[in-house]
């Protein structure tokens, strides 16, 4: 890992407070070794962001142009297309279902809306974030991208909204930190046993989520648990020459900061 010499002091800032605290030495080595790797993605961000503009690279989402306020901190799987790379083939299985309407549970800025509005022109997205600056980015996002006209943007989701859109059009794609174990219960909203469901699933959060919340669907559905994985994504293929490689950098531009087990689950009507 190369640290920029003009940029060293203050990585050294950020990280002095936590090494001089009365932290266990575990906990400290733990905290800033992602610390540095979150000041080093930043680092290799802004590096890709010069080289190849604010357009997606790669991935389901390709050419994608992504609002400033995107561009901050750590954004390079974001800008790579590399972002939960793990559900990419699940994704373009629902892009090639021709779904109709898209429910994003915790669409944040809009990586997902925005991005399946643009794959796919015949859907109507229905966007959910209960935070309101989420939903301004989301929005802007989508005016940027010119899919604002399919966009609906709300605050809440709740289960029984299921039963709006109950059909064999639909599809549900959520993160909501958690929140899956309480929405994600068919025996509460039966809706739900007539809709494909990709979830990001909270197991650091929640223990044995993933576990609990397949059997709910194992009646009804074909059950996929994809576990988190590395990505090493070649940066010299990008940088050029003066960009000397570096194995390391290519895992952490593809870094996502998880806190812990954050499993997909795919569940698809039998």
């Amino acid at each position: 890992m190369f640290f920029p010499p003009n940029l060293a002091p203050e990585f050294m800032k950020l990280i002095k407070p936590f090494w001089e605290s009365e932290h266990p030495d575990h906990i400290k080595l733990q905290v800033i070794w992602g610390m540095l790797n979150g000041c080093q993605g930043a680092v290799i961000s802004q590096l890709l962001a010069s080289r190849i503009g604010d357009k997606v690279f790669a991935g389901p989402f390709r050419g994608m142009q992504l609002i400033k306020e995107v561009l901050k901190w750590h954004f390079s799987p974001t800008l790579l297309g590399t972002y939960e790379w793990e559900i990419h083939d699940a994704i373009e299985s629902v892009i090639a279902s021709k779904v109709t309407k898209i429910i994003n549970v915790g669409c944040a800025y809009g990586y997902y809306s925005i991005g399946l509005a643009l794959r796919m022109p015949q859907a109507t997205v229905y966007a959910y974030d209960i935070d309101p600056q989420m939903r301004e980015q989301c929005r802007k996002m989508a005016e940027l991208n010119g899919v604002a006209d399919r966009m609906i943007i709300g605050e809440r989701f709740n289960g029984e909204d299921y039963e709006r859109f109950a059909n064999d059009d639909s599809f549900i794609l959520m993160d909501i930190e958690g929140g899956e174990m309480e929405l994600l219960d068919p025996q509460k909203f039966p809706a739900l046993k007539k809709l494909n469901v990709i979830v990001e699933l909270h197991d650091y959060i929640l223990e044995n989520a993933s576990d609990i919340i397949s059997l709910r669907f194992a009646e009804t559905h074909n059950i996929k648990i994809v576990p988190n994985a590395p990505f090493s994504f070649p940066l010299e293929k990008i940088l050029g020459p003066d960009y000397t490689p570096d194995h390391f950098d290519n895992l952490i531009a593809t870094w996502e900061s998880r806190g812990g087990p954050t499993p997909f689950g795919i569940f698809t009507k039998k």
